[in-house]
């Protein structure tokens, strides 16, 4: 599999469905390698976004 962040291989991708309010048919699906994943956690939660 293949971060769509980093572009690195991994052996896990992860996708994070976490705003209320998110239409998920209505975008494109992303999927991380863990570390990019955790990034983008941290940066919407300190953004001031709560997960669902």
């Amino acid at each position: 599999m293949k971060c769509a962040t980093c572009h690195k291989e991994t052996k896990e991708v992860r996708r994070a469905v976490i705003d209320a309010g998110y239409d998920k048919t209505l975008a494109k699906a992303i999927y991380n390698c863990p570390s990019c994943y955790e990034k983008k956690l941290i940066a919407r939660l300190r953004a001031g976004k709560k997960r669902k």
